[in-house]
């Protein structure tokens, strides 16, 4: 039963709708408050309908005195609010041109991000090299005293520790020959041993003993810069020179007496 009244109301309703679809505008159809005041309307006599428009402009004049009423006692909080709603506007828009600076400004960031980043990764990997390099100082310094000390070893005749230090930079040269440090060091190591070879081959030019040149034959082969046989035409050579200035020495008539 419940649903046939609501049929009917609806029934009216369209019915009204269609008659006056001229007059009534598009929204108040969709309005579900205007369908219910026109289901009032079909239950309304003649006398009530008659009077209708009074009391609807007798509601209205009430509406709108309330409206006044309520303008003038809090007309302050609508002007605090537009103004309130002007700041915020005004708020917004600053925000809104400080994220789009900040957006124009993301790209040249996000490149300076990167290379901090890779500035960060030379420090830290440089870092590391400087902590490996103290830990590792006094090895380092005495590498790096090796061509010095070896020059000394050999202006002073100790051609034992002279050989042993060239040893130890070959050594140096067959692991670590890509470093230029390490090539540096090879060099002037090498000249210290060219020095101690002409003073090694000089000696045999002077008036030594058996022994001594054994001793000396000893650390050319050392140095391994002669073959076997060249080092023979050496020593025969070096000889040979220091007897000829001893025979030179000895005065022409002691000569023909010899």
């Amino acid at each position: 039963l419940f649903e046939r009244v609501v049929w009917a109301e609806q029934d009216v309703v369209d019915e009204l709708s269609s008659l006056f679809s001229a007059t009534f505008k598009e929204r108040w159809l969709q309005d579900e408050g205007f369908s219910v005041y026109l289901n009032e309307l079909c239950g309304h006599g003649l006398n009530q309908l008659s009077h209708e428009p009074e009391r609807l402009e007798e509601e209205r004049r009430k509406t709108l005195q309330q409206t006044q009423e309520l303008a003038f006692h809090n007309y302050k909080t609508f002007v605090e609010t537009a103004e309130c709603s002007r700041e915020i506007f005004q708020d917004f828009n600053e925000v809104e041109g400080h994220v789009e600076s900040l957006l124009a400004r993301l790209p040249v960031f996000k490149q300076k991000c990167e290379t901090f980043q890779k500035s960060s990764h030379d420090i830290a990997a440089s870092r590391k090299s400087n902590s490996v390099l103290l830990l590792h100082h006094t090895k380092l310094l005495e590498i790096l005293e090796i061509p010095q000390l070896m020059d000394t070893c050999v202006r002073n005749g100790y051609y034992e520790e002279a050989l042993e230090l060239s040893s130890y930079v070959k050594q140096l040269e067959r692991k670590h020959s890509e470093l230029a440090i390490i090539q540096s060091i090879v060099s002037d190591v090498s000249q210290c041993s060219q020095l101690m070879l002409t003073q090694l081959l000089q000696q045999f030019r002077t008036s030594i003993q058996l022994p001594a040149c054994l001793k000396l034959v000893g650390y050319l082969r050392r140095l391994d810069v002669f073959s076997e046989t060249e080092l023979r035409i050496k020593f025969l050579q070096a000889r040979d020179a220091w007897f000829q200035g001893k025979l030179n020495e000895i005065p022409a008539d002691d000569r023909e007496t010899l």
